[in-house]
């Protein structure tokens, strides 16, 4: 919720004179030093209200009206008179979203919206662009469960080179391969980074636990999205860009009979009958409430879902709903954010919210609360939903909730793009007409009655499904406490108990291939070199014993500056010592660690997002457990083949967690950096603070010649080798 407060360095009234700016500025200043009491006289403070003042009565929504008509090819138009600014938004939807891909295909419709405004017969994506940006807008494209929205807007004298490249896309794409193989790669990156994130896993396993095989259920997968060819996005547009069923909504400073003609002219060779979605499976039904744990090791948080599937968009149930929704944790005056964070202090934020695609929407309450809590926090989740369903609200709390909804509606039909986006999803989801005009007369109207119903008929509380994301070895016995529990690896596999606790099996390590040599690579960071780093590795000997020793050092601008030193057992590769030292963000990083056995001990000074970890490290570790900063040669000393997985358990000092890293051979591939063109094997590392893709070569000497972040712009490729 967005807050504003105005300030005056002045007032003026009937038998007042204006206060000089200055002295309203030291005013402000002694209230901020706690002095204006001492200062000010009694007389001066009565003139500031202790009070806030009365709300001020309901205003009508001014929401503009609109045309309805259809063209000759069967597209239904709206168009929405605002005259309030010299700009218009055109928005096209058509049934083309998820729901019509096929199963194996998942994320299909979103590469086909992305790859929309990639070329046609006459435009390439530049001059798209390019003729877009000139009209003073902007083109973009998605696609939801439902539908595939592509919207274009300009300032309203452009309206007709807007609309004459909107009908160019959906006529005329050509799709190219380059530019698919560009948009695969960037949602393959995308869903690395999603499948590290614990908040992003819960989400995937909570849509497929309530939805089942039906499509709102279904996920993108690498595998879904590789198997994706130029075929299928183009029988995917032909049989689904289509005008029969497809929606126009044009909103602005226009003239609805020139929107017409402009529009019938655009369309005119736009031609096809409305899709068919495929049959889809129900989702599950439910006798009881079942607890789904996903292990994920090493985890400093737990995320919570909890919830059900909910409300079609067309029940008249939604306006009690929405209310209930806000009094619930629609915001942080909500009752899980007053009870979880402000009272409790589990968590940074608890909220609830409820989907509305056009069949069976969802409703979920979640938050991401500290380990220690897990069990009390979702058992304090679990009841407010319970007390929600069994008790009506106070009228207080019934009046705040209609007051804040109905206050805040306006902003939200203010600019063309928000109404256009207001008509058309109202419009898709089968609404009446004045849904979105009267939308805010029928918040207010809803009775403490009505809100008792509809949450005794749609709050099934007793046949629910939660999802928690967390180190299971810590969380399990409290939630076998709360009910039947389930447990799942990260990627939905079943997990027994027992295996929480078995050790890793052993990696076969081929030691032979740390060969002893050195490499620098380059640091690109948006493309742009940025810095450079240096591997280097050195076989030893300590004593009787035969180490391999690695040094590294990376600069990266003025943002890194890091020098590691890292000794490991030449046959078993199990850490003996680690030193780093160096500077990240401008503070000092220092870590200084010793292994004997499974024990580690040692101190670490690093930097955080919100403050430093400065601690001492004294603890023992389950066997078989690396150091995270051994990952390049590990890496290296993998027996990479093709569909090859492994599970390594590192200890990350700087966060003092173990993390597991999951290490997966995804594919091969030709990579041409300055050092030369190598064949390499793509090997995935998940689970760390960041997905990672190493770029290993196939043949001896086994090289990194390239290597990258998943979601941050930032990849190291090899400059130079020596052996």
């Amino acid at each position: 919720m967005k807050a504003f407060r105005q300030q005056h360095d002045g007032v003026q009234g009937s038998g007042q004179t204006a206060r000089p700016a200055v002295v309203t500025r030291l005013k402000w200043a002694m209230v901020a030093l706690g002095l204006s009491a001492l200062v000010l006289p009694s007389p001066v403070l009565a003139q500031y209200p202790t009070t806030p003042p009365a709300p001020a009565p309901l205003r009508p929504t001014q929401f503009p009206a609109f045309v309805k008509g259809r063209l000759p090819d069967g597209v239904d138009v709206l168009i929405v008179e605002q005259h309030k600014q010299p700009v218009v938004t055109v928005t096209l939807a058509t049934q083309a979203g998820a729901t019509y891909e096929p199963a194996d295909r998942s994320g299909l419709s979103d590469l086909v919206a992305e790859l929309l405004t990639k070329g046609t017969q006459g435009r390439t994506a530049d001059q798209i662009a390019a003729q877009v940006e000139g009209a003073g807008g902007s083109i973009s494209a998605y696609a939801d469960n439902d539908f595939l929205r592509i919207t274009v807007s300009a300032l309203a004298e452009n309206l007709p080179q807007a609309m004459e490249v909107l009908a160019d896309v959906v006529t005329h794409s050509t799709f190219p391969a380059t530019e698919l193989d560009l948009a695969r790669t960037r949602a393959l990156s995308s869903l690395q980074l999603e499948l590290s994130e614990p908040g992003s896993i819960a989400q995937r396993v909570f849509r497929h636990e309530v939805y089942g095989d039906h499509p709102y259920g279904r996920n993108p997968t690498p595998r879904s999205l590789r198997a994706i060819t130029r075929d299928d996005v183009v029988a995917f547009f032909n049989a689904h860009i289509r005008p029969a069923g497809a929606l126009l909504v044009v909103a602005g400073d226009v003239n609805p009979a020139a929107v017409r003609r402009l529009a019938a002219n655009a369309l005119a060779a736009w031609r096809g009958g409305a899709a068919t979605p495929p049959p889809a499976a129900p989702p599950p039904a439910r006798s009881s409430t079942e607890i789904v744990l996903v292990h994920k090791p090493g985890a400093v948080q737990s995320n919570i879902l909890a919830g059900f599937t909910f409300i079609v968009p067309r029940d008249a149930a939604v306006y009690p709903l929405t209310v209930m929704n806000k009094i619930l944790g629609g915001g942080t005056d909500a009752r899980l954010f007053l009870i979880l964070r402000e009272q409790k202090s589990w968590t940074y934020g608890a909220y609830s919210r409820f989907t509305r695609p056009r069949g069976t929407g969802m409703f979920y309450a979640n938050a991401e609360v500290r380990t220690p809590v897990t069990d009390s926090a979702l058992a304090e989740m679990l009841h407010q939903l319970d007390r929600m369903r069994g008790e009506v609200p106070a009228d207080s709390e019934i009046a705040a909730a209609k007051n804040y909804l109905v206050g805040s509606f306006p902003l939200s039909i203010q600019t063309p793009e928000q109404i256009a986006d207001a008509v058309a999803s109202a419009r898709l989801l089968g609404l009446p007409d004045d849904y979105v005009p009267r939308f805010r007369d029928r918040l207010a109207a809803v009775t403490g009655a009505e809100l008792a119903a509809a949450d005794r008929r749609f709050l099934t509380t007793d046949r629910m499904v939660v999802v928690v994301v967390g180190d299971a070895t810590k969380i399990l016995d409290g939630m076998k406490k709360l009910g039947p529990v389930r447990i799942v690896d990260v990627e939905g596999n079943t997990l027994t108990e027992a295996a929480l606790t078995a050790p890793p099996s052993a990696v076969p390590w081929a030691v032979d291939r740390l060969a002893p040599g050195s490499s620098t690579f380059r640091v690109l960071v948006q493309g742009n070199p940025l810095g450079q780093a240096a591997h280097a590795i050195e076989r030893t000997s300590e004593g009787d014993r035969q180490v391999l020793r690695l040094t590294a050092s990376t600069s990266i601008g003025s943002f890194v500056q890091e020098y590691d030193t890292v000794t490991m057992d030449a046959a078993s590769l199990a850490p003996i010592r680690v030193r780093q030292s160096g500077t990240a963000g401008g503070q000092q990083m220092t870590v200084s660690l010793d292994y004997d056995g499974a024990h580690v001990k040692g101190h670490v000074h690093v930097p955080q997002r919100a403050a430093v970890r400065d601690a001492d490290v004294d603890t023992t570790l389950a066997s078989g457990t690396f150091d995270d900063n051994q990952v390049t040669p590990l890496l290296l000393a993998l027996p990479l083949a093709g569909g090859a997985r492994w599970a390594l358990n590192a200890y990350a000092a700087g966060d003092g967690v173990v993390r597991s890293l999951a290490v997966s051979v995804t594919g091969d591939s030709t990579v041409t950096v300055p050092a030369g063109t190598f064949d390499c094997w793509k090997v995935e590392l998940t689970g760390g603070q960041v997905p990672m893709n190493f770029y290993i070569t196939k043949a001896a000497p086994y090289l990194i010649v390239r290597y990258e972040l998943v979601g941050p712009p930032v990849a190291f490729e090899l400059t130079e080798r020596k052996n």
